[in-house]
C-alpha cells in the first residue's frame, strides 16, 4: 500500500505562508490528494509494465474471480490518500497470446513450439497451447482462449499459464513510494497559490 498524507504542521506553515482561509485550504488539499494518487496510480503501472515487459492495461482490469488489482482512495477528513497495488498472478489470455509452431519461414526458424505473450514476445510458454473458451450458451468468454500446457506427457490433466509479476512491482512501489512526500509538498504549494490566487 502506498500512503499518501498532509501532515498538520506542513499545512498550517503553507496557511500562514499564502495567507489562505481554511475553505482554499481545504480545497487546494483535497484537490493535492487526489492529483497526487492519479499519479502515483499512473507511474505504478506505467513502470510495472515496461519493467515486466507486459501491457498495462491488464495491470488495471479486475481478476477472474472480480477482485480489483488496483484501488485508491482519499479520506478527505484525516487529509489522507492511499492505494492498493494488488500483485495477482495474470493470466497469460489478457497478455495478448500468440501460438508459434516448430518450424516457420526461412527468415525466421522456430526450434521449439509453444505460446508467445506480452509486448513484444517477452514471455514463451513452451508446450503451451491455445484453447477456445465458450460459455454454457455458446458465446465466447471475456478471452476467446485460455493459454494452457498438459502437466506431463498425457492429454490431461493440463494446467492454466499465468504471469506472476510480484517482485518487480514491489520494487516500482518502493521507489514510488520514496517520491510521494516531495510530489505532495509541491502539488499542494501549487494548488494552494491558485487557490489564493483566483479570488
Amino acid at each position: 500500500m502506498i500512503e499518501a498524507k498532509l501532515e498538520k504542521s506542513e499545512i498550517e506553515k503553507l496557511q500562514t505562508f499564502f495567507n489562505a482561509t481554511n475553505k482554499q485550504l481545504n480545497n487546494a488539499s483535497n484537490y493535492a490528494l487526489r492529483e497526487v494518487i492519479n499519479w502515483v496510480k499512473s507511474q505504478l503501472v506505467k513502470r510495472t509494465a515496461s519493467e515486466t515487459k507486459i501491457q498495462q492495461k491488464p495491470l488495471t482490469q479486475k481478476t477472474s474471480k472480480g477482485t480489483a488489482r488496483i484501488h485508491s482512495s482519499v479520506d478527505k477528513t484525516n487529509k489522507t490518500a492511499r492505494l492498493w497495488f494488488g500483485t495477482y498472478k495474470i493470466s497469460l489470455a489478457r497478455l495478448n497470446p500468440r501460438q508459434i509452431v516448430k518450424g516457420g519461414s526461412k527468415k525466421r526458424k522456430n526450434s521449439r513450439a509453444g505460446v508467445v505473450a506480452g509486448v513484444g514476445g517477452s514471455i514463451f510458454r513452451q508446450g503451451a497451447f491455445l484453447m477456445p473458451i465458450r460459455k454454457k450458451t455458446g458465446e465466447a468468454g471475456v478471452v476467446p482462449y485460455q493459454v494452457m500446457k498438459r502437466a506431463g506427457r498425457e492429454r490431461l490433466p493440463i494446467i492454466k499459464q499465468t504471469f506472476d509479476y510480484s517482485d518487480k512491482a514491489i520494487t516500482v512501489e518502493k521507489e514510488i513510494m520514496s517520491q510521494v512526500p516531495k510530489k505532495l509538498a509541491d502539488t499542494l504549494r501549487a494548488k494552494l497559490k491558485w487557490q489564493t490566487e483566483k479570488n
